[in-house]
C-alpha cells in the first residue's frame, strides 16, 4: 500500500512504497495530498506490474481471468458481495503471495502518521489514543487482513469501550476507526466499512465541568508544590489558556502587561492570536524570568500535569467531585486543571463582563468573528481588573 508523507525541506508530498522487499521513496511533485495519493497508488501500481511480469509472466494472466469470470457472473446476475470479495482476495493473494493482507494495526499506524502534518498536536493524540484502544479490544485480530473485521467485531469495540470510558469518548473513537476504514474503503483495500452500521453511544454519562471558587483557587496557589506550579496555576485561573498552551509559554510571550500567545486549539495547528491583559499578581510572578516560564512542567510526559494537580487539590481539601443538585439521580460535576479555565470564564461572567469580550479572552471564535470585536481592547483590561484578587 502506498503512503505519502512531507518533509519540513519540501513543499512536495512524496510517495512510498515496498515492491520486492525493497522499499522506494519518490516526489510526487505535487503540493496537493489528494493528487499526491493517486500518483502514489500509480507509481506502486506500475511498479508491481512491472515485478510481476519480472517474476511470474502467469500471474497478470491469471488476474485477467478473474476479471473475467466476475464479469461473467455479473452477467448472469449471480454475483454477490460476498463472491466479489472473495474473487478479489484471490486476485490479491495472487499478486502478493507473500503479503496475507494490510492488518489494521499497521494501515491506522500509517494513517495516523499521515495526519500529523494536517491537525493540532491534542487531536493527533485523540486519535492515536483511538487506535491503541481498539486494537487493544480487537487483539489478535489487529494484525489479520483489514478484511477480516466484522461488523460484530466493531460492535464488540464499541461495548467494551463503554464499559471504561464515557458515551462521548467511545463515539470519538469508534468515528475516528470508522474514519480509518473509509480510508480503506478508498484506498480500494476493502469493500466496505464495518464500523459504519455502529451506532452512536449514549451520551447522558458525559460529565458536567464546575468551576473553583476564589477562595478554593487561594488554597490551590497556597498548597502549590514549586514556584513553577504556583504561576501555572496562577496564570490558568487569571487568563483561563488551556495546559497546553500554558506548558509552552515563554518569556517572549509577555509583552508589556499583555500576554500575547497564538492557540494551538482548533482545527489547524494554530489558531487565534490571542492579547490578553495580565493581572497584578500574575505579573509579579513574571518580573525577572526568561525564557521558558514552565520548563519542568514542559519537559514532563502527557498525563503528568492532571496527576500532580489532583494531588494539589487533595492537598488543599478542594474536591474534584461535587453534587450540583441531590435527589434520586444527582447531578455530579468533575473538576480538574480544565476546571481553571472554566473559573476564568466564570469570574468574568460574575463580573459582569459582556459576553462577546468574554468570548475573545477565551478565543473561543474563528479569525473572522474575532475581527469583529478589535474595537474592545479597552474592555479587555477593564475586563481583567474586575477578577478577584487571588
Amino acid at each position: 500500500m502506498a503512503t505519502t508523507y512531507r518533509t519540513k525541506e519540501s513543499r512536495f508530498w512524496f510517495a512510498r512504497y515496498t515492491i520486492a522487499g525493497k522499499r522506494v521513496s519518490r516526489s510526487t511533485k505535487k503540493e496537493s495530498r489528494r493528487d499526491a495519493k493517486r500518483i502514489a497508488a500509480d507509481f506502486e501500481s506500475e511498479a508491481r506490474k512491472a515485478e510481476l511480469a519480472k517474476n511470474d509472466p502467469e500471474v497478470p494472466k491469471m488476474i485477467g481471468r478473474t476479471v473475467q469470470q466476475a464479469a461473467l457472473e455479473l452477467q448472469q446476475g449471480t454475483l454477490t458481495v460476498q463472491r466479489a470479495e472473495e474473487l478479489i482476495r484471490q486476485m490479491q493473494q495472487a499478486a502478493r503471495p507473500e503479503d496475507p493482507g494490510v492488518n489494521f494495526k499497521r494501515y491506522s499506524g500509517v494513517w495516523l502518521d499521515s495526519k500529523e502534518a494536517d491537525c493540532a498536536l491534542q487531536t493527533w493524540r485523540s486519535y492515536r489514543d483511538a487506535i491503541r484502544a481498539s486494537c487493544a479490544i480487537l487483539g489478535a485480530k489487529a494484525e489479520q487482513p483489514l478484511r477480516n473485521i466484522t461488523v460484530a467485531d466493531m460492535e464488540g469495540v464499541k461495548r467494551e469501550l463503554s464499559k471504561t470510558r464515557r458515551g462521548k469518548t467511545v463515539n470519538y473513537y469508534v468515528s475516528t476507526v470508522r474514519r480509518i476504514f473509509q480510508s480503506a474503503v478508498v484506498d480500494d483495500l476493502i469493500v466496505k466499512n464495518p464500523a459504519q452500521p455502529i451506532t452512536a453511544a449514549p451520551t447522558g454519562d458525559s460529565r458536567k465541568r464546575e468551576a473553583f471558587t476564589a477562595d478554593e483557587v487561594r488554597r490551590l496557589l497556597a498548597a502549590a508544590p514549586t514556584p513553577e506550579w504556583y504561576g501555572l496555576i496562577l496564570l490558568a485561573a487569571t487568563t483561563g489558556l488551556r495546559c497546553g498552551d500554558l506548558r509552552n509559554l515563554t518569556a517572549d510571550n509577555i509583552v508589556g502587561t499583555v500576554l500575547q500567545i497564538q492557540t494551538s486549539k482548533g482545527r489547524k495547528k494554530s489558531g487565534d492570536i490571542l492579547n490578553i491583559p495580565l493581572r497584578p499578581e500574575a505579573l509579579e510572578w513574571l518580573e525577572g524570568r526568561t525564557g521558558d516560564l514552565f520548563p519542568a512542567v514542559k519537559a514532563t510526559k502527557d498525563g503528568t500535569v492532571p496527576t500532580v494537580f489532583t494531588r494539589v487539590m487533595r492537598d488543599a481539601m478542594v474536591p474534584n467531585r461535587i453534587v450540583l443538585a441531590a435527589g434520586a439521580q444527582p447531578v455530579i460535576a468533575t473538576r480538574s486543571f480544565h476546571s481553571l479555565r472554566h473559573t476564568f470564564t466564570s469570574f468574568l461572567a460574575n463580573s459582569d463582563v459582556p459576553e462577546d469580550v468574554r468570548q475573545k479572552l477565551t478565543g473561543h471564535r474563528d479569525k473572522a468573528v474575532h475581527a469583529r470585536y478589535s474595537h474592545h481592547d479597552e474592555a479587555l483590561v477593564r475586563a481583567i481588573a474586575a477578577l478577584p484578587k487571588l
